[in-house]
């Protein structure tokens, strides 16, 4: 017996629309949320790049001026003048101070005298007393200049041994083709250089009694120093800049005076500056 087949189509397919869609949509409510919290997101930047044409040369970016500088310094306190530059630092040198009083005596009379007071840490704040007077004080108007004498020292505690060097009658000092200072007496015939920076005078000697030994300034020695350094050096950035750096308890008179010879000897780009001691 044949079995006859029934063909059912979509429209007789009982659909049960009852369904409870809301858990569904209750996860999906959750779920959004928690990705767009956590999603994260590229941002992408273009870098522009030119990059330099196969034979054109490279350039090298300009060093910094103060890179390439001397930084030439002066470091003054009471022990003495310490000479610097980038790198390097000369050797101390010490000095031993004196301060020179001209004064009238008697007072308001045409008659001067000089003193010479050295100094210590004892008496540096101290007016000396006039050696003819002993009523009356000197004053810092009497004061006509203060001396540094170059002093040699064993240690830094040695008291140490005032420097000679050669001087000629006028009191410039003499120094040799290195703008050295010379020590000794010269002879007849020898070659000696007025320490001069603009005007270095060549000098034969003719008369040796012209010329003196004396104690050696620490101006002087610093004057020689700075010739030499600018003869050495001709062509840096910073050429005639010099740095001056002064203890706080330095008279003023002493940092006007290395002024005046980083002046007269080539730097007169003069910067100061004070170290707190």
């Amino acid at each position: 017996m044949a079995v006859a087949k029934v063909k059912r189509t979509v429209r007789d397919i009982d659909w049960d629309l009852n369904v409870d869609l809301k858990p569904c949509m209750d996860v999906l409510t959750v779920l959004i949320p928690f990705l767009v919290v956590f999603a994260s997101f590229a941002a992408v930047k273009i870098l522009e790049v030119n990059l330099p044409e196969m034979n054109q040369p490279q350039q090298t970016p300009p060093k910094d001026k103060e890179d390439e500088g001397l930084l030439l310094t002066v470091f003054i306190s009471d022990k003495g003048l310490t000479l610097g530059a980038r790198g390097a630092i000369l050797p101390t040198t010490y000095t031993q101070e004196y301060h020179r009083y001209e004064y009238q005596f008697p007072a308001n009379s045409s008659g001067k005298k000089t003193y010479m007071q050295k100094v210590t840490k004892e008496n540096k704040k101290d007016l000396p007393i006039c050696p003819e007077d002993k009523r009356r004080t000197l004053t810092l108007v009497e004061r006509a200049e203060i001396i540094l004498y170059v002093v040699e020292k064993a240690t830094e505690d040695d008291p140490g041994a005032e420097i000679m060097a050669l001087y000629d009658k006028g009191g410039i000092a003499m120094a040799n083709a290195e703008r050295v200072i010379q020590n000794r007496l010269p002879q007849r015939g020898d070659t000696l250089y007025a320490l001069s920076l603009l005007n270095p005078t060549r000098i034969i000697v003719s008369n040796p009694a012209e010329y003196r030994l004396g104690k050696l300034t620490a101006y002087d020695q610093l004057a020689s120093r700075l010739i030499r350094i600018q003869s050495m050096y001709p062509s840096v950035p910073d050429q005639g800049e010099i740095k001056i750096i002064a203890e706080d308890d330095v008279m003023f008179d002493k940092v006007i005076h290395v002024m005046d010879v980083c002046r007269d000897f080539g730097y007169p780009k003069i910067s100061l500056g004070k170290l707190a001691g």
